[in-house]
């Protein structure tokens, strides 16, 4: 089952506390902060458009860059952030053992990514390995193998993440999944913009397998989108998925086994490396319980067939430059309306900031967060918890034993600012110049089991509630 894991992206955080830091002695960097009134449209009724009325004026002025979908104070610090890290890779790329095993690792992954001459020359080669293990495939039970391998597509998304009554711990849950697609509407709605996008899509699909040799591939496209169909249509729409009390439904592997055996949950979370896990929240549950009846009923070719094109299309970002740009014309031109693939350094940069974040963050730290810096941030925030707490003590609406539990709560408060206490050891996790698929697939794995020295599961595991 595919597995989604979120990974921090230290880089990205430290951001703003270097910012601050470096334009202390000088002149702000962004001009002044606070209300701009120019930003306002007095022209809108509040009452009609309250949006409208304070934004109005610098949305008719703001224009969204050719690579992007979207403008604002979060595009404008990511461009710094991204110009400082850029400076960063390249030179670990340069020269790899200046930083130790971190450097090698963001260095040779950054320079992999460069390399656009050698992805070139493999071709397809590193595909290959691959696309022979999905071939390979002989049963169903193989099959839910393959579905709970990091790397490879699944109709039903297996995460990790914290728990939606308990947030003091992990959870293990189930999603719908199988679309390639945004959502069950591109298949279902009818009308020229929708029939587009399909056959767009159709067009797609048949492209990448061709790209990668695959015979009649126009064929398999249409099986493939006939089976993704089936699959909307079992789909809960965006709303309903939003409602968290539908979607909370823990199971034991033993009511697992009943509501969805196709599915085989004792063989998919043992292979996924949850054998310790006996609970699972099943989210939208007629979807799964459906989707669970596809994998029985459908020919195991056509998934297999399936599986091949997700598989393709999910790394075509690095492969070589046909199937890259491919996707970038469909998922971001057709559907998103994005003219300009963004500069190859910028996607490196976000690549590796993916990948290898708190390492990448790591040596940002050491660049642009001085440690003048950190005593400053942890000075303010120990201003604002000490004006918290005489807030909470003298106020006269609470009551003694109303305030004690407010001072417990912000003395519980557990301040995350420019780096973590403890950096995520990637040191098991394998980067080879010149080896960009073999680091993206290895990447993917070290994002779902992060092993510590001894390979015990680290992080999300440890803390799931066993």
């Amino acid at each position: 089952m595919k597995f989604k894991l979120l990974a921090l992206a230290t880089a990205s955080l430290v951001a703003l506390g270097a910012t601050a830091g470096a334009q202390s002695a000088a002149k702000p960097a962004y001009g002044s902060w606070g209300y701009d009134a120019t930003a306002m449209d007095a022209s809108v009724k509040p009452g009609d458009d309250f949006w409208a009325y304070v934004n109005g004026s610098w949305d008719k002025r703001a224009k969204i860059a050719a690579d992007r979908t979207y403008v604002g104070i979060d595009s404008i610090l990511n461009d710094q952030i991204d110009k400082d890290v850029r400076d960063i890779v390249e030179d670990l790329a340069k020269n790899p053992t200046q930083s130790g095993k971190v450097g090698q690792q963001v260095g040779d992954f950054y320079a992999s990514w460069m390399d656009e001459d050698g992805i070139e020359k493999l071709g397809t080669e590193p595909l290959k390995p691959y696309l022979a293990k999905i071939d390979a495939v002989k049963n169903r039970g193989e099959l839910i193998d393959l579905f709970s391998t990091p790397g490879y597509p699944s109709p039903v998304n297996v995460t990790i993440f914290a728990d939606l009554k308990d947030p003091t711990k992990y959870t293990v849950y189930a999603f719908q999944g199988g679309l390639g697609l945004p959502n069950r509407d591109y298949y279902l709605l009818q009308g020229e913009k929708y029939d587009g996008y399909r056959k767009a899509y159709r067009a797609y699909l048949t492209h990448i397998q061709e790209l990668a040799g695959i015979p009649e591939a126009a064929a398999k496209a249409d099986r493939i989108i006939a089976l993704e169909t089936r699959i909307a249509k079992l789909h809960w729409t965006p709303e309903k998925s939003r409602e968290t009390k539908l979607i909370y439904n823990p199971m034991t592997r033993a009511k697992l086994g009943t509501f969805a055996p196709e599915l085989q949950w004792n063989r998919a979370l043992n292979h996924l490396g949850l054998d310790k896990v006996n609970s699972v929240v099943v989210t939208q549950t007629t979807a799964i319980q459906g989707e669970a009846k596809l994998l029985q009923t459908v020919p195991l070719s056509t998934w297999k067939e399936w599986t091949t094109a997700q598989f393709i299309s999910n790394n075509a970002n690095v492969l070589p430059k046909a199937f890259d740009e491919a996707n970038f014309d469909f998922y971001s031109k057709t559907l998103n309306d994005v003219q300009t693939q963004r500069d190859r350094w910028k996607r490196g940069v976000d690549l590796v900031n993916n990948a290898l974040g708190e390492a990448l963050g790591q040596v940002y730290v050491e660049r642009h967060y001085p440690a003048e810096s950190d005593r400053q941030m942890g000075e303010l925030i120990g201003d604002i918890r000490a004006a918290l707490q005489e807030k909470i003590e003298n106020n006269s609406w609470m009551d003694p034993a109303t305030k004690k539990e407010a001072v417990a709560k912000l003395e519980a408060f557990d301040p995350r600012t420019g780096h973590p206490v403890k950096y995520i050891d990637y040191s098991s996790m394998e980067v080879k110049r010149g080896d960009l698929f073999g680091n993206n697939m290895r990447a993917n794995e070290f994002g779902w089991i992060r092993l510590d020295a001894d390979g015990s599961h680290e992080d999300a595991l440890a803390s799931y509630d066993w």
